[in-house]
């Protein structure tokens, strides 16, 4: 039986490394070039570019969320053994750390400049318009829902538009009465996609936010319930009462200097105490004053913004974005809900994704950019 190259030394690869075992993997291959040459779990991570120098003598194994890219580059390479690594609906960390510290995998950008001319920009570019090649025509369901109980954030990042020195939006709670009524109709639909609580805010906010995560959880046993969040407001209680119910809780410790919040590290010691809870808990560093995506020209930090015209998006086939007042957005970009696709207060959830309004967004976006309001400004290029 021939050994196994893996295509992706990221997150998913490791997941598919530990999969398959140490023995059955030859190495791993990445399209990284600050990886390239370095090793991960004692394999040697060699170039995609040598890709057709071993085509012969190994499966590859496609692990990464840009698998419609790296398909095409095999293909490219006159590769036909592949297959691709399809394991659990994977996580935003998968790694098992309890901490983590982005910036050592790809330091922050320092100048608007530096981020539109970065290496990783260019490539999930083109791993979005090839995604776009796979699914447009395909009639299926989303698999990520973002429900927002509340649109409110206490946090001040400097990249977002509705933080709270600078939030536009009408203050809107979700009523129960709605939130339970939309976590029924997926019920129906026997969802089995990432569901969470979350979107443009600070979730703990509503004080509602375990119980409507309880009532999820029994109702959609086969979903991937997620949650973000700031972490000031946790305490271990609620900590506790959340991680019961959910699969994965992601803490962004938002501190220039990278360290942690006093919530934070009240956490961390208790799951220090309690290994076993790094399955469900990452604890993610991150810089409340840096440059990310434009969010369509809305990122207050951002005053370059190129035209990406002609690229593709995938997210009107892959995420619905709920706001409080059941209005869906166009996607979790659209953080002040600029343009509304549907009204799940008034519509069904199969109305709305499979309405006209859904379906002229995805022909827009599949010729290009510049045909939808200002999203020809966004540099959000995400297949996830």
């Amino acid at each position: 039986m021939k050994q196994y190259i893996i295509f992706g030394a990221g997150d998913y690869g490791k997941i598919a490394f530990h999969h398959y075992g140490y023995d059955a993997v030859a190495c791993f291959m990445d399209n990284n070039p600050a990886k390239i040459g370095t090793e991960l779990f004692g394999k040697k991570i060699i170039a995609a570019t040598e890709a057709a120098e071993f085509k012969d003598d190994y499966c590859f194994v496609v692990a990464s969320i840009y698998s419609s890219s790296m398909i095409k580059q095999l293909q490219e390479n006159g590769i036909t053994d592949y297959i691709v690594f399809t394991g659990k609906l994977h996580g935003y960390y998968d790694s098992g750390e309890l901490i983590v510290n982005p910036y050592d995998a790809l330091p922050d950008a320092g100048s608007e400049k530096e981020w539109i001319d970065s290496e990783k920009l260019k490539y999930a570019r083109q791993a979005v318009n090839d995604e776009a090649e796979e699914l447009y025509g395909k009639e299926q369901l989303f698999n990520h829902i973002e429900i927002e109980t509340i649109n409110r954030c206490n946090g001040v990042c400097d990249f977002c538009p509705v933080n709270k020195n600078a939030d536009p939006r009408e203050k809107a709670v979700m009523p129960e009465e709605l939130f339970c009524h939309i976590v029924d109709e997926l019920e129906a639909l026997n969802y089995a996609g990432r569901f969470t609580t979350f979107s443009n805010n600070e979730p703990l906010l509503d004080e509602r936010i375990v119980r409507f995560n309880q009532y999820a959880r029994k109702h959609l046993p086969n979903a991937r319930m997620h949650l973000y969040t700031n972490g000031t407001l946790l305490t271990l209680e609620t900590f506790l009462a959340l991680v019961e119910v959910l699969d994965e809780l992601i803490i962004d410790n938002y501190q220039q200097e990278l360290k942690l919040i006093k919530p934070c590290r009240i956490i961390a010691e208790y799951c220090e105490e309690h290994p076993k809870l790094k399955e469900k808990v990452t604890i993610v560093l991150r810089k409340p004053h840096e440059i990310l995506t434009s969010r369509g020209g809305t990122a207050p930090n951002r005053k370059e913004l190129p035209s990406y015209g002609k690229d593709r998006c995938i997210l009107p086939y892959k995420q619905m974005i709920v706001r409080p007042t059941g209005q869906v957005s166009l996607c979790c970009n659209d953080a002040i809900g600029k343009y509304t696709l549907g009204d799940l207060s008034k519509e069904s959830i199969t109305d709305v994704w499979y309405g006209p309004r859904f379906r002229m967004v995805r022909e827009c976006l599949y010729k290009g950019r510049e045909n939808w309001g200002n999203c020809q400004y966004c540099d959000t290029f995400s297949v996830g």
